[in-house]
């Protein structure tokens, strides 16, 4: 049988090498795909339309839904600027851009564009230190050529009509102020906007005399005071005179625009014009960018320049996705950033968010987090759940009350939440050292989430089945989940250490056994036959639909070895099973359909760690690439999903806890080991290991419980023995977009069932 496999494997690699090259052609290589780059302060919420090349939106609120039956509405049918050079005019969308781009680390979209011998760069952002629903529109002009006065105009074209989530332009009225070089304007819509001058306004125009027409005359505005009354679809604009520039010399122009939710234009116009202080376009400019590098966080060491780029947007992008509305709304973070319609709050993707904030050092954003959690109104679904609980089954409206999509299937009800708030609150009282707070917070964590979570515990150890991660709703569609039971394991275990910390010595004790019952169940109740790690004792009695990418969290967690046979068998399966058809990254399940069969993003940032601990560091890095690359082609954003074939970017983008978190967890943890989350690891069997291949010092799950290396655990050992590299091979050629033949898919059955032979 041996001679047969190293025949077996001179034929794999000859059929491989004979395709290789152009099967590998077929991949999809990084592109931009990305729509949009927002910007949102947690207030305001704008976005720059990269087709049309100016800001299509501007949110009243940065969530989708303030609360049930209402969705935030998009005030801004667009904005953007224009120039005057001399004789020549024109409004910046018609220039096609030479740069687009973010700042480095920041959530200013800038857009650079030359023409008439003047460079125009664009700046459009949201600014952090301002407390209202406004955003900042700078145009720097910089002369390279020629001579000519130059004016930098600034369009406002929005809809304050009735209507949502697109109010109707009807009815509009504006008012120029020239105590305040502002315009308001006002409609139906109940709301007040006011746009004003960063500097001196030269002119000012409203409807009936329209700032587009007058720019494209080539003519100033027309410094009209009103609309004359309520019209149809009113356009106002604000026009600054720059000079005639030397050659090499540059000046800058700017505006704002600011909502008021009371009608209230006049006051917050106030309040903005107090925030500016007198202070220039090129000085907001500056300041803007000197806050934000001040927020950030140093990158960690040994990331390349690429990398540490993702790294800063990521970040930024979590700053971005926190709501900072007063009141029930604030600390709440959300799934992605508007126009990604995910722009809600899930449990669960704040999860991955918070923890990331809290260990890039972002301590207040992670505690305003666990505050909104802690105070909103959940319950609806006891008769679900069966006990009393805090942490919402789902989501959360914008106002701090739960929510829960609901189908002919029932409601979504998902338990993983719970254990992933545990998880946080740990990393967020590690970085911190707030044990006040966890005093404080104790009473209901313990009661309403670490008992609940006891509570829902069954004998087998597994947690009662739910809707989980891919939320497949309840009356019946409900399962017991891997992913769901591997979350309460690891928040049981992280709850009983914060109950140490509160001197609370029984639920010490039974928050530890839970946690351990919860992760042995892992092996005892939901393990494939060749190992693999299931998604859920349902599917895999059933046969189908058991195969889940979420199960990896078992081992980058810290529950189960991650270079033992489950780990291993489990990255198998996935390489072999999961990959779709552009070659790369990872699909979420083998349920079919169109969402489940995209690659998720999040999975492959989970899974690349996965892989790393199993010993795999090449399939690591390959997928950890593989994203770096896509995000700097999509101006350092990730997105939710790539699409099969063609690795655009679909889904929602940006993602946040589901991408720029899980980026920074994946990348913060690199190299790094992954302590036992229970203090030891769940009792498995060690797969056979040939020396002369390798496991990295840096894995974790290479050390006992004592921290010392199993017999099985030498440095120079590997993930795989070598007999067995066969079927390995064929998977990870599938993850690199070599399709196998027939003959090719033979030969690895054939392999695979001696492998089977041999470990079960």
């Amino acid at each position: 049988m041996v001679g047969l496999a190293k025949g077996v494997r001179s034929l794999v690699v000859a059929f491989a090498a004979l395709g290789a090259a152009s099967i590998a052609d077929a991949k999809a290589p990084p592109h931009t795909s990305i729509p949009s780059l927002p910007s949102s302060n947690g207030l305001a919420a704008i976005a720059f339309n990269r087709a049309s090349s100016r800001v299509t939106q501007f949110l009243e609120h940065p969530y989708r839904y303030p609360s049930a039956g209402v969705e935030t509405r998009n005030f801004a049918y667009d904005t953007y600027p224009g120039f005057r050079v001399g004789t020549a005019s024109a409004w910046l969308p018609s220039i096609t851009p030479t740069l687009t781009e973010y700042v480095a680390g920041t959530g200013i979209v800038h857009v650079s564009r030359t023409s008439n011998g003047v460079t125009f760069d664009e700046y459009h952002f949201t600014p952090m230190s301002l407390a209202e629903h406004a955003s900042v529109m700078l145009v720097r002009a910089t002369r390279t050529a020629g001579s000519g006065a130059i004016d930098a105009y600034a369009l406002f074209n929005y809809r304050l009509g009735a209507g949502s989530p697109n109010p109707a332009p009807d009815a509009e009225q504006a008012l120029y102020v020239p105590s305040r070089d502002a315009i308001y304007e006002w409609g139906p819509s109940g709301v007040a906007f006011a746009y004003g001058s960063i500097g001196t306004s030269s002119h000012h125009a409203m409807s009936p005399q329209n700032p587009y027409d007058a720019l494209v005359a080539k003519a100033n505005l027309a410094d009209n005071v009103d609309t004359g009354g309520a019209r149809y679809d009113a356009a106002c604009g604000l026009q600054a005179s720059l000079g005639d520039l030397a050659v090499g010399a540059s000046a800058w122009a700017g505006w704002y625009t600011v909502l008021d939710p009371a009608n209230d234009a006049q006051a917050a116009a106030d309040r903005v014009r107090t925030w500016l202080a007198g202070r220039t376009a090129a000085t907001i400019y500056s300041d803007e960018v000197a806050a934000w590098a001040t927020w950030q966080s140093a990158p960690p060491n040994g990331l390349s320049a690429d990398e540490a780029a993702v790294w800063r947007a990521s970040e930024a992008v979590l700053r971005m996705a926190q709501v900072r509305e007063p009141g029930a709304a604030s600390g709440q973070v959300l799934a992605s950033l508007a126009p990604g319609k995910w722009n809600i709050t899930w449990v669960r993707d704040m999860a991955y968010a918070v923890v990331a904030l809290a260990r890039t050092g972002h301590v207040a954003e992670a505690k305003a987090a666990i505050q909104f959690q802690l105070a909103a109104k959940v319950g609806a679904y006891q008769d679900y759940v069966g006990h009393p609980y805090q942490v919402s089954v789902v989501r959360y409206f914008g106002n701090g009350e739960e929510e829960s999509d609901a189908n002919q299937d029932g409601p979504n009800v998902e338990f993983d939440g719970f254990g992933l708030f545990l998880w946080e609150l740990e990393e967020y009282v590690r970085a911190s050292g707030d044990s006040a707070s966890l005093a404080t917070w104790w009473p209901t964590v313990s009661q309403k989430i670490g008992d609940t979570l006891v509570a829902l515990q069954e004998p087998t150890g597994l947690i009662a089945a739910d809707s989980s991660i891919w939320e497949v709703h309840w009356n019946g569609k409900q399962r017991h989940f891997a992913y769901t039971t591997i979350t309460a394991a690891h928040g049981l275990c992280a709850a009983a250490r914060l109950a140490e910390k509160v001197s609370d010595t029984t639920r010490t004790a039974s928050y530890r056994a839970a946690g351990i019952l919860a992760r042995d169940s892992l092996l005892t109740n939901l393990e494939a036959p060749d190992g693999t790690l299931a998604q859920s004792t349902e599917g895999l009695l059933a046969k189908s639909g058991w195969l889940d990418a979420s199960v990896v969290e078992a081992f980058n967690f810290g529950l189960l070895y991650a270079n033992r046979r489950s780990a291993r068998a489990t990255l198998r399966s996935m390489s072999a099973a999961l990959v779709p058809p552009s070659g790369r990254g990872f699909m979420r399940n083998d349920v079919g359909g169109w969402y489940d069969s995209q690659e998720w993003i999040f999975i492959d940032q989970r899974a690349a760690r996965a892989e790393e601990l199993s010993g795999n560091t090449s399939a690591a890095s390959e997928g950890r690439a593989w994203n770096v690359a896509a995000a700097r082609e999509n101006f350092d954003l990730l997105s939710e999903l790539h699409e099969r074939t063609t690795a655009d970017y679909v889904g929602e983008a940006p993602m946040v806890g589901f991408g720029a978190g899980a980026y920074v967890l994946n990348f913060g943890e690199r190299g790094s080991v992954v302590p036992a989350s229970c203090g030891s690891f769940a009792d498995e069997p060690e797969e056979p290991v040939d020396a002369g291949s390798r496991v990295p010092a840096a894995d974790a799950s290479a050390l006992d419980d004592s921290g010392t290396k199993p017999d099985d655990t030498d440095e120079s050992t590997s993930q795989h023995d070598s007999d067995d590299d066969d079927s390995c091979s064929i998977h990870e050629r599938s993850r690199r977009g070599y399709a196998p033949t027939p003959i090719l898919v033979a030969f690895a059955l054939l392999v695979f069932a001696r492998r089977r032979s041999r470990h079960r």
